[in-house]
């Protein structure tokens, strides 16, 4: 199924079972194939799975000026305003976290439930007051540092057999890359979503990955230190795919969480 978003591009969705809505989110260079092992788990829990391909990336709209977050946030209010889903759940991996933290600040008007990160900093850039960016990143060299960074293992053991039945096909046929797509990693890298999160009063899980190659797991509890609001949850043995690598541990994570919202 496709909606169209304020500027005519096609958005590539799936719509599941009914009850409390739950938007997942794909990140960088991701596919919404990424979630196929939550889908009928949560169905099954009573919940309205939603589940899109961004702008840009697998089945959705082309868009050679795709640059800015803002763009890919605007597109999450056109999903939920359009498609008329009410309160639901923000559930985004890597950079679809950040679209999440980022619909906070600049969608205020729209109603969500709770938001899910999934293993991602609020803030890429590593400066003498953060250590808790994106791997070695700063302001001064996080461009040549991205832009070689595309071969880094994102996962610790690879992820679950029957994830990649799904997934393979897509990338197969709708091949992302990289490249082509640098200056929106290099505004996702920029961005800084810390006072989003500190101020919030929406409710904020923080999903992290003892193993990610990526963060550090303790900006979660930073944050969390700063805002009664945001809960915190590691999982264990699982690099930056969580939800892929341990399927059953994140669920019951993810699942824990929502009903005592």
């Amino acid at each position: 199924m496709h909606i169209q978003t304020r500027d005519q591009k096609e958005l590539n969705y799936y719509h599941y079972g009914k009850g409390q809505p739950l938007i997942f989110i794909h990140g960088f260079g991701g596919y919404q194939q990424i979630w196929h092992l939550q889908i009928d788990f949560f169905v099954r829990q009573g919940f309205e799975v939603w589940t899109y391909d961004q702008r840009d990336h697998g089945a959705s709209s082309r868009d050679e000026q795709l640059t800015s977050m803002d763009t890919l946030i605007d597109d999450l209010a056109d999903f939920i305003q359009r498609l008329k889903i009410k309160d639901p759940v923000l559930i985004g991996h890597s950079m679809g976290a950040s679209v999440s933290y980022g619909f906070l600040k600049r969608h205020p008007e729209i109603p969500v439930k709770a938001v899910v990160g999934v293993d991602q900093s609020p803030k890429m850039l590593n400066t003498p007051s953060w250590h808790f960016g994106y791997m070695d990143i700063t302001r001064a060299n996080y461009r040549t540092v991205l832009a070689s960074h595309g071969n880094v293992r994102e996962t610790l053991n690879g992820v679950d057999k029957r994830l990649l039945w799904e997934l393979n096909p897509v990338k197969d046929q709708f091949p992302f890359i990289r490249t082509e797509h640098l200056p929106l990693l290099y505004d996702h890298a920029k961005r800084d979503w810390r006072k989003t999160l500190l101020a919030t009063k929406v409710p904020v899980l923080l999903i992290t990955a003892n193993q990610s190659p990526y963060f550090n797991p303790e900006f979660a509890e930073v944050l969390a230190k700063e805002n009664s609001k945001i809960q915190t949850q590691r999982v264990d043995q699982t690099g930056h795919v969580i939800m892929g690598e341990q399927p059953m541990a994140f669920n019951q994570c993810l699942l824990t969480y929502l009903e005592n919202l």
